[in-house]
């Protein structure tokens, strides 16, 4: 079998370099893809190749269509909101503050597809698009069942429909921050998740700056290449 050396002179079996390229090509397409989509939403997949600098037959060798591409797009967005909340472990114990938590780490992940998922919304439809959040819908449930019962959180809707408020509030929010009204880093989204379960825009304010702290002092920061 043939193998490759590494720097250090390692030897890397053919098949896993192969398998390694296979991922960088893959990785270089989405993120050449976004660019392009973001640009101009009637992007083909010539122009995703020209982008990703590789050849057409390479975009196709792993997207068979410009559905699938975006899909894909869609897909590697629901696994970085999974790698962002992964990364806090379990959220703090006070549902307040677990809450702007959970927005905070959560908008990031958002705020860079946000151009793609607008777009997308249209091709592949609104639901395809809450979707992608369900790696965060039963940790936010819990989270706001566990503030009800404890009489933080207003009880007026259940805590399923106060999330999936929530979702479509996300929504409108990626549309108004690519517009350019929310430019921020995810305050406005904590604060409204937190309005949408009964509390206060001044107290929900506070919250939002003390999740902050408790990010700072508990989730490691992200590692480029992690």
């Amino acid at each position: 079998m043939d193998n490759a050396l590494t720097e250090s002179g390692t030897a890397v079996p053919a098949t896993r370099q192969r398998r390694s390229q296979a991922r960088a090509n893959r990785s270089r397409i989405i993120e050449a893809a976004i660019t392009a989509f973001a640009v101009d939403p009637d992007a083909s997949m010539d122009d995703v190749a020209k982008a990703a600098g590789v050849v057409r037959r390479t975009v196709y060798a792993h997207f068979e269509s410009r559905d699938a591409l975006i899909n894909g797009i869609v897909d590697e967005a629901s696994a970085d909101l999974v790698a962002a909340l992964s990364r806090a472990g379990e959220p703090p114990e006070n549902p307040e503050l677990a809450t702007a938590v959970l927005a905070l780490l959560a908008w990031p992940v958002g705020d860079r597809f946000r151009v793609l998922l607008s777009f997308a919304r249209k091709e592949l439809g609104e639901q395809r698009i809450l979707d992608l959040m369900e790696p965060a819908r039963a940790l936010s449930i819990r989270v706001v069942e566990q503030g009800q019962r404890e009489g933080i959180f207003s009880t007026y809707l259940p805590a399923e429909t106060l999330v999936a408020m929530t979702e479509s509030v996300t929504i409108t929010l990626f549309d108004q921050a690519n517009s350019g009204v929310i430019t921020d880093s995810g305050e406005s989204f904590a604060i409204v998740c937190l309005v949408l379960v009964g509390i206060s825009p001044d107290r929900s304010a506070e919250i939002v700056a003390d999740a902050w702290k408790w990010i700072r002092k508990s989730v490691p920061p992200v590692v480029p290449g992690d």
